[in-house]
């Protein structure tokens, strides 16, 4: 059996296909069923004690090879924000600002090497933040490309590179204390004061920092005195060579600082679009101006429609910067959308999995089964439950905001019943309904990520494996206090 695994190479593109075809089979065995939904503050939300059984909805062959095209419609919007990051950066590289930025973030290192240490603690400390706080998820996928050249240059890898945005800002979401999408949400639902807790939470976001941190620096510490030890060491010998980090690093020219400038200026313009609504509630409580209503803004914050739409005017800023004519723009842009077209595929199959899912009317038999099943178990073993079929739920809707909206109303009443407080049930949701994100094969960002290092779903699952088993069994802990002290 070992020789057989050996010899099969499972791609990430092998592995989507495989969990369609499991998928897909569910729908002919699974129970067809459905809770009634109702509309509260433009949310559909489920209706707890209505589950029916439904017409069933085997999913046949022409709905499977349909369901990648679909997901390429409700994908859209991740998509082109891909092609147009891809690009975008690209034009930025053309100019030879990155490698010029990296080799002046090199000499300080080197002339500084105590303090290397705080490149990776530091990195992950800011992006857990960013999820913690405002939810960054997408977001991050714009600094793998600018991290991985960084690492490099610094001795680590492109995993490490990846991990830093990624992995930070994943631990940062899971045990957010502030995040609108999971805690915010969920909260509202479970009619739970707003932000309640965030004591303890913001504890379990420091513990969880700490041991994400801890762990990318012994596995810094492994690639950096064996760098064969590497998850892509073989990548790396190509990256290093396309970047020519053995070189002496390069001098930055005036119009390569314009350049970083104007880039540095639109990741501050992304973090202001993020928090409009925080920023302008902070000003109008601390100084009792009305920014919104002053300047005529809109209440949301920026998703990815407008974070593109920055990105593009940043590309093309850094362009006429960068003194690039225009043959030479439309080159560097569209190598840079090309070289996203793979992983924009991955993203359709990977959406296809929950298309069938939902279309075979399964997804609500899954959630009645399990939330059956807790219960009978006692109020610590249930909120244990709870989180498992939050991580379920999880491999099929990966959006935090779109997992609440389905079992909150289920859960919710669910934790009056079987002796927990609601504001437990809310952080059995948030644990378990948001780990399984940095190593999942339906999670659009995960297949995005690992893609920028060229790394395999199947490489990725098993370094990562040990981290994510280590997470899940502090979020048991983390649950335990709570049934004691009545939080």
């Amino acid at each position: 059996m070992a020789r057989i695994l050996k010899k099969i190479k499972l791609n990430t593109f092998a592995m989507i296909l495989g969990i369609i075809a499991v998928v897909t089979v569910m729908t002919w065995v699974v129970p067809s069923g459905s809770y009634d939904r109702v509309e509260h503050e433009g949310r559909m939300m489920v209706v707890s004690g209505t589950y029916h059984a439904v017409e069933r909805a085997p999913q046949g062959i022409f709905d499977v090879l349909t369901a990648p095209i679909t997901g390429f419609a409700e994908t859209a919007e991740v998509i082109v924000f891909l092609l147009v990051i891809g690009g975008v950066l690209c034009v930025v590289e053309k100019t030879g600002a990155i490698t010029a930025g990296i080799g002046a973030v090199s000499r300080f290192f080197q002339k500084n090497p105590k303090l290397r240490f705080l490149f990776i603690p530091l990195g992950i400390i800011v992006f857990s933040l960013c999820g913690a706080t405002f939810g960054m998820c997408e977001e991050a996928l714009i600094f793998i490309p600018i991290f991985i050249p960084l690492a490099l240059s610094l001795g680590y890898d492109s995993a490490l590179g990846t991990a830093i945005p990624f992995v930070g800002a994943g631990v940062g979401f899971a045990a957010a204390f502030t995040n609108p999408f999971t805690v915010g949400i969920a909260q509202g639902i479970a009619q739970v004061p707003l932000y309640s807790g965030i004591g303890y939470r913001f504890v379990i976001w420091m513990v969880c920092t700490a041991v994400v941190i801890t762990w990318m620096m012994w596995y810094a510490h492994k690639v950096r005195k064996n760098p064969q030890a590497s998850l892509t060491y073989e990548f790396d010998q190509e990256k290093r060579k396309e970047l020519k980090l053995e070189k002496e690093p390069i001098r930055m020219t005036r119009r390569q600082k314009w350049v970083l400038l104007a880039f540095g200026l639109g990741l501050v313009g992304l973090v202001i679009g993020v928090l409009k609504p925080q920023i302008c509630s902070f000003i109008h409580n601390t100084w009792g101006v009305d920014l919104m209503q002053m300047l005529n803004l809109e209440q949301e914050g920026w998703y990815i429609t407008e974070i593109a739409a920055l990105f593009l005017g940043v590309g093309f800023a850094c362009g006429i910067l960068g003194k690039m004519n225009m043959q030479e723009f439309s080159d560097a842009f569209f190598d840079g959308v090309r070289s996203m077209a793979e992983i924009a595929m991955l993203l359709c199959f990977a959406k296809a999995i929950v298309i069938i899912a939902n279309n075979g009317h399964i997804l609500d038999t899954l959630l009645e089964w399990m939330s059956s099943a807790i219960k009978h178990l006692h109020p610590i073993c249930a909120s244990w439950a709870a989180m498992m079929l939050q991580t379920v739920i999880d491999f099929f809707i990966p959006s935090g905001s779109s997992k609440a909206v389905l079992t909150m109303p289920v859960l919710a009443p669910l934790a009056d019943l079987i002796g927990i407080s609601r504001q437990t049930m809310v952080l059995a949701f948030q644990l378990g309904g948001s780990w399984l994100n940095i190593s999942m094969p339906t999670d659009p960002v995960t297949i995005a990520a690992i893609g920028f290092a060229r790394i395999s779903f199947g490489r990725w699952l098993k370094w990562i494996l040990p981290l994510l088993i280590l997470m899940y069994l502090l979020s048991f802990a983390f649950l335990i206090p709570p049934y004691f002290t009545g939080w």
